[in-house]
């Protein structure tokens, strides 16, 4: 299914484009969703068909399975189409969280159907009744193993090259049924062997593995809604674009939040004190451009004025980072300023540390007084920084 991949991607993309940029993975999307629910509903029929032949709730379970993936591809196909509408008065931030409400529809879906049959072959496995296998039957559920296998990869292929969530829980979906599929060739086997419970618990084990497909499904439409930490790549990547613009010293608190492919960035870029305000609105606004020019993303910058020479730069550096490292904290310091006349009247300084980090009290108690003892007559403001990137 690669091949099929690379079609759609050269069919909807430009050469040399980015297929996950917003103007080109909703047609991909959507490309996607109209294949599945294609081959799925063609999947259905033949599974319902030769289940009640065979009179067999495994199969009968697996081509219902098939059915959700239909109806789950539709959601995709939906999804898609909500996400790509444009920016209005009621969402001024797009729409592209839809794609990730559509992942979680699907695994709603998929999550209901597993419970349901978990009731039928409960009743199967305590009254079992004689099947009927045949190698039509048999057939049937290879083909299936084979076409849903290469939908999960299509899924796969397509949701990593546009990064996104929904195809995998598609993707996801369809291995449930790939897998499924396997389990009722099991059955047939139990049956086949004089063992006709095994129908029934066959039965079970596809649907709990729908649950499962659907637990997965759910844990990471809800942690997207909910946020979480950006990637390191992503991470360091906007930090690179802003350093490349001359006189940003340092950049922190970073912050990304993403509505399906459209993303907000938020960044604080330290420059050098004593610039005129119009110098340093035209720093901010060149870091602005380049990372929104190559990321394609809604970007906003926070200058902070720091002091980056002079002795006292390094000695106070230095005392601060011996601090972080008895308390295992690696992330530079950020904002220091240093105010003097005759001498040193303030240190002031921003500590970067992890949400959990719980031992703030100890740390600026110590810090403290070791930068007193080297500053005797300095007021010591230290404030601390929990890392929240989110997305």
């Amino acid at each position: 299914m690669t091949a099929l991949a690379e079609y759609i991607i050269r069919k909807q993309v430009p050469v040399g484009e980015d297929p996950g940029l917003p103007k080109f993975r909703g047609n991909i999307g959507i490309s996607q969703g109209w294949i599945s629910i294609f081959a799925n509903l063609v999947l259905f029929v033949l599974k319902l068909v030769f289940g009640f032949i065979s009179n067999s709730i495994a199969l009968i379970a697996d081509a219902f399975h098939t059915l959700s993936d239909m109806a789950s591809s539709g959601v995709v196909v939906f999804g898609f189409k909500m996400a790509s509408k444009p920016a209005d008065k009621e969402h001024p931030f797009g729409h592209g969280r839809a794609e990730t409400i559509a992942a979680l529809t699907i695994s709603i879906l998929v999550g209901f159907t597993g419970i349901e049959f978990i009731k039928t072959s409960i009743n199967r496995f305590m009254n079992p009744t004689q099947i009927e296998i045949n190698w039509v039957v048999i057939l049937v559920v290879l083909i299936t193993i084979i076409i849903k296998e290469g939908l999960a990869q299509l899924s796969y292929n397509l949701g990593e090259r546009i990064n996104s969530s929904t195809l995998i829980a598609d993707a996801i979906h369809h291995r449930s049924d790939m897998w499924s599929s396997m389990l009722v060739l099991s059955a047939f086997g139990g049956v086949w062997l004089g063992y006709p419970k095994a129908d029934g618990i066959m039965g079970l084990g596809v649907a709990v593995m729908m649950i499962q497909s659907a637990y997965t499904i759910a844990r990471s439409a809800i942690d997207d809604l909910l946020g979480k930490p950006v990637d390191a790549n992503t991470m360091k990547i906007i930090r690179d674009f802003a350093l490349q613009v001359p006189e940003v010293y340092n950049v922190h608190d970073i912050v990304v939040h993403s509505y399906g492919a459209h993303r907000f960035i938020s960044l604080h870029i330290e420059i050098a004190e004593g610039k005129s305000p119009e110098s340093m609105h035209d720093i901010s606004d060149t870091v602005e451009k380049l990372i929104s020019q190559e990321l394609e993303a809604d970007v906003i910058t926070h200058v902070d004025p720091v002091t980056i020479e002079g002795e006292e730069i390094s000695i106070v550096k230095g005392i601060v980072e011996l601090n972080q490292k008895a308390f295992n904290l690696k992330d530079a310091i950020q904002d220091l300023r240093i105010v003097k006349n005759n001498q040193i009247e303030s240190i002031l300084f921003q500590v970067p540390v992890p949400v959990e980090f719980n031992q703030k009290d100890e740390f600026k108690e110590k810090c403290s007084l070791e930068l007193i003892q080297k500053y005797p007559n300095s007021e010591i403001m230290i404030e601390f920084k929990s890392q929240m990137s989110m997305r």
